[in-house]
């Protein structure tokens, strides 16, 4: 009784922010700090804590670190809801706030430090929980020499996991609020210290995540589950861990972004290292024979399955009964539900989707190429797309095997209506004119709805399924490869012992969906090259993982994609005709003002709240969004 009270006084210690002193232990206890560092399954324990998931702690655990969506209580949104690429549906703080430069003490707090409410009315505050994270890491790494009764392979696991959650946390923490100091003891309890460059802080934590790579390898986890046809494929108990793959492919995440415009600190040599990074991370996950699922199998890196043999880490969301919580989170359409903001994807990011022959469709002069090809036509826009396209965006007329007919989002001028859908044998709304619901439910501006978490149905069928968060899979893999090698040798450059070329790789991620080659035109040039390797990025993980949030920023792009006008899809019904192939009129429209994004350049990185930043004398705070 008295071990069990002195691990929960453990964890509880490191809850506290990181001003506070460590734990001193209570002669009263009757332990010493040495008996609960010296035994194995005590150790653990304690370790342990940063990948708990149960209710009443999961809001500091190492998944707060890549969201899905962010919680701030009854307040649920997607980062890319503040971003060009979607709208969210409620108008509230994503919009009010973050997509305005307009953010407020309070929401900088909860999504920073705040420790109010527990269990599933808790907000999840990503500093605290790195900071966290960072704090018992250090205490394993110090302590690790005290565990006697663990085999080597038991004690270099749990280092190794020690080295890999202190990387991804301080990786977790510079890409949100750009360079920070790097805490490797446990003595460095005041962060109170000289901010590194965020490229200085990306190389540090990808110097741990190496060095979590070796100790997996040592201790046989480069995976946490036996390869394809092997007995425990996809089964083991601890497949929620990280392993060596996974440690490779954050490290050269993390060394991307140090490359990357707003970090770049050595010019090519930055992409240069990067890229050999990349390809030590997609040699080693295909020699440990991770791959890329079929298409016919693609939605269960979403929805559905724990994990898959395309997931080299990823987080499972366990069924849950709150369908409010649900849709909030994604996968449910929006609208039917109250406290739900939605993610509702814009024009702009609908036009990122190409046609099955490859022709890009981002600007006017895209489109009008495409329809004199004969593989594009304005008023069916839906037809012969991306088959990524169905899989993520809900719109007009999509089909899933549980409404009854199509969805609709559309007008009907001779009923001056916009129809219902029956699904799930519940008949409910998604379109509506814009701006007329700005209130409890998450119904679209933009004329579609996301739809990559959702299996299709409504209601209680949905309690069963798992929703997947992807931390890091195959197909980002091949993409940070394409980029850093296209950025460092060219289209036709290799980097490691890496055969596949920068173009193959993109390549390679296409062909898995049927899609054909990048287009000649696009594929011998660095700068072409670049748009159409970023546009497969914004495709192939949209609206996973925050990528896109903060891509825009690694990339400098998004000064422009944030400046311009954020525009939706109307649609009425009409007569079917030559002109209307489907009885639809469709027109492009700007969303409403409201709703429309401003960028300013200090949203690059986030503030700490006043309250915390004031405490400092040494660390220089960002400066304020307003």
């Amino acid at each position: 009784m008295k071990k069990k009270l002195y691990i929960i006084i453990l964890m509880l210690a490191a809850l506290v922010t990181p001003t506070c002193s460590y734990l001193d232990i209570d002669p009263e206890l009757g332990i010493t700090e040495n008996e609960v560092f010296s035994t194995y399954k005590n150790f653990k324990l304690y370790f342990d804590y940063v990948f708990k998931n149960e209710a009443d702690i999961n809001v500091y655990n190492i998944h707060e670190g890549f969201p899905l969506y962010v919680d701030f209580n009854s307040l649920r949104f997607s980062l890319y809801s503040t971003t060009d690429a979607a709208d969210a549906g409620r108008l509230l703080r994503a919009q009010q706030e973050l997509k305005i430069c307009n953010l407020g003490q309070q929401t900088c707090n909860y999504f920073s430090f705040s420790n109010a409410g527990t269990g599933g009315s808790a907000y999840r505050p990503i500093a605290r929980a790195m900071f966290k994270i960072i704090r018992i890491a250090n205490r394993t790494i110090e302590n690790i020499d005290r565990l006697t009764n663990a085999r080597p392979a038991e004690k270099a696991d749990l280092l190794g996991q020690a080295y890999f959650t202190r990387g991804f946390a301080h990786f977790v923490l510079c890409r949100f609020y750009g360079g920070m100091p790097y805490i490797n003891e446990s003595q460095k309890d005041n962060w109170d210290l000289e901010r590194l460059s965020a490229n200085e802080t990306y190389r540090l934590a990808a110097d741990d995540l190496y060095r979590s790579y070796e100790l997996f390898k040592e201790a046989g986890k480069m995976r946490r589950d036996a390869v394809p046809g092997a007995a425990g494929h996809l089964s083991a108990a601890d497949i929620d861990r990280p392993g060596g793959c996974a440690a490779l492919a954050i490290r050269a995440r993390a060394l991307m972004y140090a490359a990357s415009p707003l970090n770049n600190l050595n010019g090519a040599k930055d992409w240069e290292d990067a890229a050999e990074a990349c390809a030590l991370a997609l040699n080693t996950a295909l020699e440990w024979q991770y791959a890329l699922l079929p298409k016919s199998n693609y939605t269960d890196n979403f929805f559905g399955k724990e994990t898959t043999n395309e997931l080299l880490w990823n987080y499972f969301h366990k069924a849950k009964g709150n369908q409010n919580t649900r849709s909030a989170l994604l996968c449910y359409p929006q609208s039917w539900y109250s406290n739900a903001s939605g993610t509702c994807p814009t024009q702009n990011f609908v036009d990122k989707y190409e046609t099955i022959y490859g022709d890009p469709l981002n600007t006017p002069e895209d489109r009008a190429a495409a329809v004199a090809a004969g593989h594009y036509n304005e008023q069916n826009p839906y037809a012969g797309l991306d088959p990524r396209f169905e899989t993520t965006i809900l719109h007009d007329r999509s089909t899933t095997p549980y409404v009854d007919g199509y969805v609709n989002i559309y007008y009907d001028p001779k009923t001056g209506t916009y129809p219902a859908t029956d699904i799930s044998s519940v008949t409910g709304q998604f379109g509506i004119a814009w701006g007329t619901m700005d209130g409890s439910k998450g119904y679209s501006n933009t004329g579609y709805y996301q739809r990559k978490f959702w299996r299709g149905s409504r209601g209680d069928k949905d309690n069963s399924y798992p929703l997947v968060d992807p931390l890091v899979r195959l197909a980002e893999v091949y993409l940070n490869y394409a980029e850093c090698v296209n950025e460092a040798y060219g289209p036709s450059g290799t980097a490691g012992n890496c055969s596949l070329t920068a173009l193959d790789a993109v390549n390679t991620v296409r062909a898995r969906v049927g899609m054909p080659p990048v287009q000649d035109r696009f594929a011998g040039d660095q700068a072409l090259l670049r748009d159409r390797i970023r546009n497969e990025r914004d495709v192939e993980l949209a609206f996973e993982g925050a990528h896109y949030y903060y891509d825009i920023r690694r990339w400098k792009t998004a000064p422009i994609v944030m400046s311009r006008p954020l525009m939706g899809m109307y649609i009425e019904s009409c007569p079917v005709d030559a002109e209307h192939p489907v009885g639809r009129r469709y027109e492009r429209r700007r969303i409403p003002d409201n709703r429309q994004c401003v960028w300013k350049d200090v949203m690059y990185w986030w503030p700490f709240p006043d309250e915390q930043a004031d405490k400092l004398t040494v660390f220089k705070n960002n400066e304020r969004w307003q």
